[in-house]
């Protein structure tokens, strides 16, 4: 038990360090760098493959992660740098100038931009993990596109090759941890381990000491992505508890790991991803077996562990998934029980295919083919359950919502865990309320959107209560102007229009009336480009839009006179401000108008 505080304690403690303490210490060069979005000329190394994402009218957006050499001062600092028209190597290094923004991702000290490019350099020492990446992506084969995508995703952590609209429906069925490696995909790797190194003779020491660095291997290849991370540090812990021949208590281990990694990496208190893991991992350990046994007792016990475990993973991670998506994903658990099957063999198959990428392409191609089977299949099943009927319902907005969740969580884990009754009846009436609270609002809400105008139009101006949001549509194309003050409303007025998808998304300033809900209007839907003022806006809400939006991949541009474009068919041009906002003295004088 003191472990388990000990570890809640410790990730406090690294939020804490991560707002305040670390900021103060980065050097003061890096400090005024950040703060005014200056540029810098810089000698660095590529660590990603090149990623792509629609831009604005149709270009492609460029992106690598990157670490700084030179200047001193600014080495080993790591980031991700955009660009147009340069190609780059995975582990190449590079002279160039760079302009600098800040990064709220974990891990990450930095964006950029790359104004010029002043030189490229080939590497200077063997790269095994960047040759065996790009040797096994170079490879890649596939039954469709997204298939090999999805392949690489699982196998390597890559899915810059997915596209958007497969990753939105990921997104709609709670997938998206499909797309990436995870913690599930190390357990998979090391049970397959474990199978073939127990048939050969060799000393249980020996056995640990080999699956460690396979464990290590892994871990180089597919990068230091927080779920794998987790799943990596927790593991350790218990082989290395079996080599000196002592059993470590998996929620022991959870609770090491955590302590762990945010000691090390205490940026990771704030990551998304982390704190999914983890607490998809504590439903598994503790709430998983309870269902099963409840679960059991109604369907073969089979069925009754694969249906507890995708359960309990979903009501331990709700609040955090509301969080990020204010909508409950109707089909979650359906969609997640009959693809989490498929996620064994093309991990399999995908990680034998990049071992072997550099030595054998065309068996690479071969086992990449035969893995894409699968994953068309999981592709097939979230696409089919995202374009079902009501495949997401709206949640509650805000801090309200998020305690609706959390009470909701908190008395599913008491009624099963619970052994005294009187307290067991009160998490049973809690999670009856929450669910009582959500039917009585969603069906008042449907009945007073069935009258909504849904016929044909060409502008909207959607009732946001304070502020405002209009919707402009022609031949199809949509775009919608400032989204109100908050995300149920918005939501709500899209919903009720059919709009699924927003060709441009303008945000004229910053004030919150006019971006407090814009992650009603970007959930769930596919934006191709967000248009925002250039003037420079110091307040939380400027980085609450922008950081919603980058959360997404969604392409920013920055308005600035004589910017145009077309939407349908008509067309547009931004008469004001100019690049920067040099004639605006506030935020409201520095509004997009066009």
């Amino acid at each position: 038990m003191r472990l388990k505080v000990l570890a809640v304690l410790v990730w406090l403690c690294a939020i804490g360090f991560t707002l305040f303490v670390e900021p103060a210490l980065q050097p003061d060069q890096l400090k005024n760098l950040l703060a005014s979005h200056g540029s810098l000329t810089v000698v660095a190394e590529v660590k990603s493959s090149i990623r792509e994402s629609k831009g604005f009218n149709n270009s492609v957006n460029k992106s690598v992660s990157i670490e700084i050499l030179k200047p001193d001062w600014m080495k080993s600092k790591n980031g991700q740098m955009t660009f147009n028209q340069e190609d780059f190597r995975e582990g190449g290094s590079f002279q160039a100038v760079v302009s600098f923004r800040r990064s709220h991702s974990s891990g990450q000290d930095f964006k950029a931009s790359l104004k010029h490019l002043i030189s490229k350099g080939s590497r200077t020492k063997s790269n095994w993990v960047a040759d065996t990446r790009r040797s096994f992506l170079s490879n890649l084969s596939g039954v469709t596109a997204d298939s090999a995508a999805l392949v690489a995703g699982l196998a390597i952590g890559d899915d810059s090759r997915l596209s958007e609209q497969t990753k939105s429906s990921f997104k709609t069925v709670s997938l998206t941890h499909l797309t990436a490696v995870s913690g599930a995909n190390c357990a998979i790797v090391l049970a397959a381990l474990a199978f073939l190194i127990l048939r050969i003779p060799i000393g249980r020491r020996t056995r640990i000491v080999l699956s460690l660095a396979v464990l290590f291997g892994y871990l180089e290849i597919v990068g230091n992505q927080p779920s794998v991370l987790r799943a990596a540090a927790m593991v350790g812990f218990v082989l290395l508890g079996m080599f000196f021949g002592r059993k470590v208590d998996p929620l022991d281990a959870l609770s090491l790991s955590i302590i762990l990694l945010l000691c090390c990496i205490p940026a990771l208190s704030l990551d998304y991803g982390f704190a999914l893991s983890v607490f998809a991992t504590f439903g598994l350990l503790v709430l998983a077996p309870r269902l099963a046994e409840s679960f059991t007792k109604r369907m073969p016990s089979w069925l009754a562990l694969l249906v507890s475990v995708t359960v309990s993973a979903q009501i331990a991670c709700l609040p955090i998934l509301l969080i990020l998506q204010p909508k409950l994903p109707v089909y979650a658990i359906f969609a997640n029980l009959l693809a989490e099957p498929l996620v064994v063999p093309i991990t399999l198959l995908g990680i034998l295919s990049c071992v072997i990428a550099p030595c054998l392409p065309q068996t690479t191609e071969l086992f990449t083919w035969l893995a894409s089977v699968p994953a068309e299949i999981i592709i097939w099943i979230a696409t089919t359950f995202a374009n079902a009927p009501s495949a997401s319902i709206n949640w509650f907005s805000g801090s309200f919502g998020i305690g609706l969740a959390i009470v909701f969580a908190v008395g599913c884990f008491g009624y099963f865990l619970l052994k005294r009754k009187a307290l067991r009846i009160s998490a049973a009436l809690a999670v009856f309320s929450v669910v009582v609270i959500f039917v009585g609002t969603t069906s008042t809400a449907a009945i007073s959107s069935s009258a909504f105008y849904s016929g044909d139009y060409t502008l909207v101006n959607c009732d946001v209560g304070q502020g405002d949001a209009l919707v402009i549509k022609s031949a199809g194309a949509v775009a919608v102007v400032d989204v109100g003050r908050e995300d149920f409303a918005i939501d709500h007025c899209l919903t009720a229009l059919g709009i699924a998808s927003i060709d441009l998304l303008v945000l004229t300033h910053f004030d919150m009336d006019h971006i407090g809900g814009v992650m009603g209007a970007i959930t769930g839907r596919e934006i191709q480009t967000a248009l925002l003022t250039s003037f420079h806006d110091d307040r939380p809400g400027a980085d609450f839009a922008e950081q919603a939006l980058a959360a997404q991949g969604i392409a920013i541009e920055r308005a600035e006179k004589g910017m145009s474009g077309t939407l349908g068919e008509f067309s547009w041009r931004v008469l004001s401000p100019h690049r920067d906002a040099p004639e605006a003295e506030d935020s409201n004088d520095g509004s997009i108008s066009m």
